[in-house]
């Protein structure tokens, strides 16, 4: 019983994925063609500005410790829109019955991106936040290549659970339900109820943090800080319903054409959150003199400026 329980739930938990091949989406009828293109433009809108961000930060000979959070942020968001548009294409097209291989896939690939990027950002505003805590022992006892150790190491966690899960939960290869079912619930657990608590956490104190500290020198707060909040902000508006909707609106017992719509909204969103952070870092960086044109470059290096470090909270 309690294996048929479960059987049941992690049928539940891939059904949407597989559902919007059905006759069940004629009835979202414009509502859903609309979303889907909007989804379309959205990627590649967010592919030019992250590969730009990419390319500008890869030329770079020397990088600051953010820089190469941003870096791999980048390249993470660049693989995710990938998937989701490729994702898209192939269910737009009803491809799915004949390439539902290719679905599993990118499914696959796309959480493991999803992974990879929200690892990135929690791991970026904690180190902001360290710095904030404690700047003296900071400066002094930061590792060098923190910043790059620490992505190397949580997109190969990402990648190992996303494989584990690939060979696990894939029809073309050796399905286990009930283990498809446990390593979904850990990267579920990981994804909710560690990286997410962790980011809000050291963001709410880094925001005090600054403002305190902007009040007390009577300075704006140093660029840098501006971007991790605004990306952390952007991050939690628009790409975590689509980790609600992977991990708890698929367990819901709600009509096919309701879940079929929200998981649209939520593909729509995390388009959205993964090319606004080019935006963001522009605009951050842009100066407000009028007239004058710099290079994205410049713009981009002023918005990862990390000079005059903020004090400590009182």
């Amino acid at each position: 019983m309690r294996l048929a329980a479960v059987r049941m739930n992690y049928t539940l938990f891939r059904a949407p994925a597989l559902v919007e091949s059905s006759a069940e989406l004629e009835e979202l009828g414009t509502a859903y063609w609309v979303l889907s293109a909007m989804v379309l433009f959205t990627c590649l809108g967010g592919f030019v500005g992250n590969g730009l961000v990419v390319w500008l930060l890869g030329s770079q000979g020397q990088r600051s410790p953010f820089s190469v959070y941003i870096l791999h942020l980048g390249v993470a968001d660049l693989l995710f829109l990938l998937c989701m548009a490729f994702k898209v294409i192939l269910i737009c097209f009803r491809l799915v019955n004949r390439v539902h291989t290719a679905l599993d896939i990118v499914s696959r690939m796309k959480c493991f991106t999803y992974t990879a990027s929200l690892s990135v950002l929690t791991a970026s505003s904690m180190q902001r936040c360290l710095s904030v805590l404690f700047p003296v022992w900071y400066k002094s006892h930061q590792p060098k290549h923190l910043s790059a150790v620490l992505c190397a190491l949580l997109r190969a966690l990402s990648l190992l659970l996303n494989t584990v899960a690939t060979f696990l939960c894939s029809d073309f290869l050796a399905q286990d339900e009930l283990l498809c079912f446990r390593i979904d619930l850990v990267i579920s657990i990981l994804l909710m109820g560690v990286f997410t608590p962790l980011m809000v956490g050291s963001s709410l104190i880094l925001c005090v943090g600054v403002q305190r500290s902007s009040t007390a020198t009577h300075r704006r707060p140093t660029r840098v800080y501006v971007t991790v909040l605004v990306c952390v902000l952007v991050f939690l508006a628009f790409a975590l319903p689509l980790g609600i909707r992977w991990f708890l609106i698929s367990w819901l017992d709600l009509p096919w054409k309701t879940k079929t719509l929200f998981s649209l909204l939520a593909r729509l969103f995390s388009a959205v959150s993964s090319s606004a952070n080019p935006v963001i870092y522009f605009l951050v960086g842009r100066r407000k003199s009028r007239g004058l044109r710099e290079p994205l470059g410049a713009v981009l290096r002023r918005a990862l400026r990390e000079e005059l470090e903020l004090q400590p909270i009182n």
